[in-house]
């Protein structure tokens, strides 16, 4: 017997065995394509000749496949032997796919947990990487120190599976729209002929000041408190026709900043404008009032 298992071998997979042999555990692995395992082999794991088999030799087995479709595919045909086991899941993927895998793990007397790596491979194992996982509690305290082990300042966060798929879309597109902002910005800068280093000179700022959304939006979303805003709906409305009259007259793409104005417009015709910006949040999820 190992003390855990990991399934999937890819760039993350790989790195979150390493981190497990890296604590002090014994590992055992298994891939469909047996050659990425040799690594991890060198450095002590034990390669299964199955997914079964990996599954047999741990009490506790982190998959991470494609998506949790993935990883339902492959457990499924195995559920006899998953009873009393606990899947660590941390692969990719939507709400309904892993309500699925749970559904599936429950049904063979199976522990879950669902988990989401903010981290690239390199940062497995570091203290400062979290992943945040949904649980029944009693899986989460079981193997919190695994999970641990793989990033250290990883937090039981949901009971809910759902609640990883939704948290990682939030902070995808937190993410990626800073990035997408840039992208769009970059774009304007060159059709208007600014050199990009002055763009670029100027993110640290940008930083600065998406530090302060993040702090708005701590202090008033979760009590829905979008009362004395320090700029109300109205004024970013005016910034952002100002910011689609520049695109327009340089003739730059506009999706991004177009979709933001007509939101932000949706918002004041809804009798937000003197609302906090943030008071969109209950705007689109249809909650506002409640």
């Amino acid at each position: 017997m190992s003390d855990i298992s990991v399934l999937g071998l890819g760039n993350m997979g790989s790195a979150l065995a390493g981190a497990l042999l890296e604590s002090g555990r014994s590992v055992t692995v298994w891939n469909r394509s047996a050659g990425k395992a040799q690594p991890l082999v060198e450095r002590g794991a034990h390669l299964a000749d199955s997914a079964q088999e990996a599954i047999a030799a741990s009490p506790a087995t982190v998959t991470c496949l494609k998506n949790h479709e993935a990883t339902t595919e492959t457990l499924r045909p195995l559920a006899a032997q998953l009873s009393g086991k606990a899947i660590l899941d941390l692969s990719t993927g939507g709400a309904e796919e892993a309500e699925d895998l749970v559904e599936m793990l429950n049904g063979a007397g199976a522990g879950w947990l669902i988990g989401m790596i903010n981290a690239y491979p390199a940062g497995v194992g570091k203290a400062e990487t979290s992943i945040l996982c949904a649980s029944p509690p009693q899986v989460w305290e079981a193997h919190c120190g695994a999970i641990r082990a793989m990033g250290g300042a990883s937090a039981h966060v949901a009971t809910m599976a759902a609640a990883i798929p939704a948290l990682f879309a939030s902070l995808f597109t937190a993410r990626q729209g800073f990035m997408f902002g840039l992208i769009y910005g970059g774009a304007v800068c060159r059709k208007a002929g600014l050199p990009m280093e002055a763009l670029v000179a100027q993110i640290p700022v940008t930083l600065g000041v998406a530090e302060k959304y993040a702090e708005t939006f701590a202090n008033t979303v979760p009590d829905q408190s979008y009362d004395n805003p320090g700029a109300p709906v109205s004024v970013y409305l005016a910034a952002l026709d100002d910011v689609m009259a520049t695109f327009e007259a340089t003739g730059t793409a506009d999706e991004f900043p177009r979709l933001m104005r007509d939101i932000t417009r949706r918002a004041v015709d809804a009798g937000l404008s003197e609302k906090e910006l943030t008071a969109l949040v209950d705007m689109l999820a249809g909650t506002a009032g409640r």
